[in-house]
């Protein structure tokens, strides 16, 4: 077994510090939860600016900010965020829902229940399918999250 597979198979199971790095790896399953149904609803009615855009830190409602629930949404390709202009900023804060944002919300669309990232990065998806009305059955659970 290679020293790639054998982290392939630490971050698949109960994570752990890589050998070269020492920084913590583990895959995460991550369900979407009400709160990001929620945000994602605010954003499709939101006002929009040029080519639907919505300027998120200056529009949206607190709930919406607190929660930080948009960035963690693009996984599942139902938003994307503008890239900033200016070199000091990482992002605008502008946001916009994508087409399967928009049908999601309208109930025109399923996405995968679970999404599981390692690095920020999408590893897979889960088999199971939801509808927007199936993430307000669900609360959000850190424990799971952390895979405790």
């Amino acid at each position: 077994m290679t020293e790639k597979e054998i982290w392939r198979n630490t971050i698949k199971g109960d994570g752990g510090h890589c050998p070269v790095c020492d920084r913590w790896g583990k895959i995460y399953g991550r369900a979407i939860n009400n709160t990001m149904a929620r945000s994602l609803i605010w954003l499709c009615t939101a006002p929009t600016e040029d080519n639907g855009w919505v300027d998120v830190p200056n529009k949206a409602p607190r709930a919406v900010i607190r929660s930080n629930q948009l960035p963690t949404l693009h996984w599942w390709n139902l938003v994307e965020r503008l890239g900033s202009a200016n070199a000091k900023q990482k992002h605008s804060g502008m946001w916009r829902p994508t087409a399967l944002g928009l049908d999601f919300v309208n109930g025109n669309a399923q996405v995968p229940r679970k999404v599981f990232t390692y690095n920020n990065k999408v590893q897979a998806y889960s088999l199971d399918m939801v509808r927007i009305n199936d993430c307000f059955k669900e609360q959000f659970d850190y424990q799971q999250l952390m895979g405790k």
